[in-house]
């Protein structure tokens, strides 16, 4: 899945357009040049010819040429490479490719139709067809599309002849159609409407002015019917002749064809490529044809680099796309995008200036609009786009909040109010935005005059240090004088000391022997009538529902409750998220542990995550298996279903990195929302683990079973970089990540009862790779406890031990602070040790911060 990044900034963006409404379009045989030209913007180099003399002419001999075809037709196949495009009216895309043999059967007089055309799978050899809830539109019967040209066929439409063009060199007749309301309409994709409507079609046909052959017919929708889900429909197809060895016939047959389709929310774009004619008379080469980029795979393109970070190359691509279609609002969005990656924000504001020009009513363009005008300082401006926003749709609450935020810095402090409030009703479980109003409507009371600012020249860093004994347990009693802390190995002077000393729920700690504050008895319980103790601790839950499968949090789950079930209500307080590609709340901030497990315990809890991993990578390998068979026996189909492997493997690789960028976006959300606590935060990260080189396994894979396909079909890997921001800011924040491995106590994968085996002699690499991508994936968990301070649990059954670790962390740690003699803000990375004087004690902290990293 192909999803542009988040953008980073002081406010929230909301990513929902409305959809682009639909126009019914006026026939192009009723069209005047001009707005032909504006329909279909190709017809420009036409010269065009309002004399109808040489049309009856034109179409008897096109007909005739046609029907001599069909007469001499043998069965033809080809075949056909697929990539398929939907673009979403939320400016996301999603893309795949398959590979398939197109076959065009000629059925004998008699029958309704003379040709069948399906598609036949690679693979099994037998006729695929398209599940009735195919996310893709997958269309067909192109061949048959030029039965409107057909002697037979040609009284069912009305006709008008435009003129001649000049393309490629090749001089062309451009003839315009309609069918006519009693047409029997040919192309077989369209479904009747509920009430048995058709659909009412026209086109464009272009011909060769010399042969009299079709060379590109174009069919088009030519209006919405009910009923029916697309809005428009346009057929491209390119033809071009095919010589077969063994024939002295020649057919003009497709070479390439673009489908594309407008529906209520987004739109569907198809290419489709041919190649390697068969017939009963030999094989056949077409002739080239000239099709330039397609501006919808451009678009493509663009937005698969700027996900992979490829900003400069994203706004080539883009731009490109926009040079072929200046008039795609999508193009425009996402240019926007990576301009703002690239630091270019004039050029950021003038894109989307662009694209709200062509959806002026897309309250999420005004919401992006009103963000990057506030990061360049018009607050005025941002405020304007905010309140459209927030007009279009009044009843979204990041809009709303962002709304707020622009007021507050304009200085309209009660406005500012207002918008707060409005954000926290409309979104009662978000904590940050019922937080804000809350402090907002308390320094909204004071006047500017009344306010006091305090600067701070020095900036101390903070390290929470957790110390045990060989056992694990807790060491308590030590002193600042105990402690020495380094710095990119220079010893820094401690300027602060604390202790936290918590201990609960059966971890007991330590005495080192010197005790720095005296103890309580559990027993000095405060009276009735007491407030409840200041919160002092956050513990958040964040269950990986992307990467992890539903099976291992089982174990989990039962873990979570046992856990929950020991903690006391106090001063402490929980919450749980569920994060994949989207984040959900299973139990919003309590103190309350029983809410906690009822919260798990639920059949809620349980449905949100039988969906587990997206991407199932040993289908992905028994298919290895089945095409590698085919290939040492010798079958025919080897080569195809090689070439179809290759592109399954690349489009696992961009589907993983996809969901990658999805996760660890919300991942990042949730960090920054936690960061803006002041108690101790503790955050435990439960996943089966993810790999930071999204689709290595399975083009790893592809290699070990066809390593001919290694110079063509393996990328020089790159890392994900999207992981960094969240250390940083996790690390700066003092906020240690705990991770455990819900995988708990695992064998190689290579033996797990699901791994479908496979041929012996590559069995000793495939279990490497396998091996290698589990541990990969493991590493990644071990990188985020590493470092942010927290401990990686893994390759243990018991799950509730790593739970268990990290709560009692949070209750029992020492606190030291530092200047850094190093005061230069760069942003690099920052190297901290810290050391006992006691060296049997084991010490466990943060391993540096980012110096002026926010």
């Amino acid at each position: 899945m192909l999803r542009f990044p988040s953008v980073a900034g002081w406010l929230t963006i909301l990513l929902a357009l409305a959809a682009f409404g639909a126009t019914a379009q006026k026939p192009f045989v009723d069209c005047t040049p001009g707005e032909l030209v504006g329909a279909v913007p190709q017809l420009a180099g036409v010269q065009f010819d309002a004399s109808q003399e040489s049309l009856d002419g034109l179409l008897r001999a096109t007909g005739e040429n046609l029907a001599k075809m069909y007469a001499t037709f043998a069965d033809i196949s080809a075949a056909e490479q697929i990539n398929e495009l939907r673009f979403n009216d939320d400016m996301g895309a999603m893309n795949r490719s398959e590979a398939f043999r197109y076959t065009i059967r000629f059925i004998p007089p008699g029958g309704a139709e003379p040709f069948q055309e399906i598609r036949i799978d690679p693979r099994t050899k037998a006729p695929v067809r398209p599940p009735e809830s195919a996310e893709f539109l997958v269309v067909s019967n192109f061949f048959k599309l030029l039965n409107y040209l057909h002697p037979q066929f040609q009284g069912q439409s009305r006709f008008r002849y435009l003129g001649r063009s000049n393309s490629g060199g090749q001089d062309l007749f451009v003839v315009a159609f309609a069918q006519r309301p009693d047409g029997i309409g040919i192309h077989s994709n369209i479904q009747t409407g509920a009430d048995g409507e058709t659909a009412p079609m026209q086109g464009l046909v272009w011909i060769d002015a010399s042969s009299k052959r079709i060379v590109r017919l174009r069919l088009d929708l030519l209006g919405p019917i009910d009923g029916f889900p697309l809005e428009t429909l346009t057929t491209d197809i390119a033809l071009a002749p095919v010589n077969f060895t063994s024939s002295e016939n020649k057919y003009w047959l497709p070479a390439r064809v673009t489908v594309h389709a407008r529906f209520l929310g987004g739109e569907l774009h198809s290419v489709h490529r041919y190649s390697d004619y068969r017939s009963a008379n030999g094989t056949g080469e077409a002739a080239a044809v000239s099709s330039g980029e397609d501006a919808y795979e451009m678009l493509a393109r663009g937005i698969g680099l700027l996900e992979a970070s490829k900003s400069t190359d994203a706004i080539v691509a883009l731009r490109a796309a926009l040079v072929l279609n200046p008039q795609n609002p999508s193009a425009h969005f996402n240019l926007a995008n990576a301009l703002l990656a690239s630091g270019d924000a004039a050029g950021t504001e003038a894109e989307l200036r662009d694209a709200a020009k062509l959806i002026p009513e897309s309250g999420a363009l005004h919401n992006f609009l009103g963000i990057v005008l506030g990061k360049r300082g018009d607050v005025a401006g941002a405020v304007a786009e905010f309140r459209k926003s927030a007009q279009i749709q009044p009843k979204e609450p990041n809009v709303r909040f962002n709304l707020a935020q622009a007021l507050e810095k304009s200085g309209d402090r009660a406005e500012a109010l207002a918008e707060y409030r409005a954000a926290s009703e409309l979104a009662p479980d978000n904590v940050t935005f019922k937080t804000r109003y809350e402090q907002f409507g308390v320094t909204a009371k004071v006047s500017p005059s009344s306010e006091t600012t305090i600067k701070v020249d020095v900036r101390q860093v903070l390290v929470p240090v957790i110390v045990t004994d060989k056992e694990g347990h807790h060491v308590t009693g030590l002193t600042q004088t105990d402690f020495r802390v380094f710095e990119e190995g220079v010893e820094q002077k401690i300027s602060a000391f604390s202790v936290e000393n918590a201990g609960q729920n059966g971890d007991q700690p330590v005495s080192a022997g010197i005790r720095s504050e005296p103890e309580h008895s559990a027993a000095q319980t405060p009276s009735a009538t007491a407030k409840p103790a200041p919160v002092r601790r956050t513990y958040v839950i964040c269950i990986d529902s992307l990467h992890s499968s539903a099976a291992n949090l089982v174990s989990f789950r039962t873990a979570l409750v046992n856990l929950f079930r020991s903690e006391r209500a106090g001063d402490s307080q929980y919450a749980v998220l569920a994060i994949g590609t989207s984040t959900q709340l299973v139990q919003n901030t309590t103190s309350d542990p029983e809410q906690v497990t009822k919260a798990i315990e639920s059949k809620d809890f349980q449905r949100m995550f039988l969906a587990g991993r997206k991407i199932d990578i040993l289908a992905f390998r028994r298919r290895l298996d089945d095409v590698r068979a085919e290939c040492d026996s010798g079958q025919p189909g080897c080569a195809s279903d090689k070439r179809q492997l290759a592109a399954e493997a690349s489009g696992i690789a961009s589907e993983d990195r996809g969901y990658n960028m999805a996760f660890l976006g919300e991942l990042k959300s949730a960090v920054q929302q936690i960061a803006r606590g002041t108690e101790r935060r503790t955050i435990v990260l439960v996943s089966d683990g993810f790999q930071m080189v999204p689709g290595k396994e399975a083009l790893d894979l592809l290699i070990a079973y066809f390593p001919e396909l290694r110079s063509t079909a393996h990328p020089s890997f790159e890392r994900m970089q999207e992981l960094d921001p969240i250390l940083h800011l996790a690390a700066n924040s003092n906020i240690p990540i705990y991770t455990i491995d819900s995988r708990g106590l695992y064998p190689s994968p290579f033996f797990q009862a699901s791994n479908p085996g496979g041929s012996p002699r590559l069995m000793p690499e495939v279990s490497r790779i396998m091996s290698a991508a589990a541990s990969e994936s493991g590493d990644t968990l071990s990188e985020i406890a590493a470092a942010t301070g927290g401990t990686w649990f893994k390759n243990n059954n018991n799950i509730l031990t790593g739970l268990q670790r990290a709560f009692a962390d949070g209750r029992q740690y020492y606190m030291l602070a530092y200047v850094p003699s190093n005061t230069a803000p760069d942003g690099r990375f920052r190297a901290i040790s810290v050391r006992l004087r006691d060296g049997k004690m084991v010490v466990k902290a943060k391993r540096g911060y980012w110096a002026g990293a926010n």
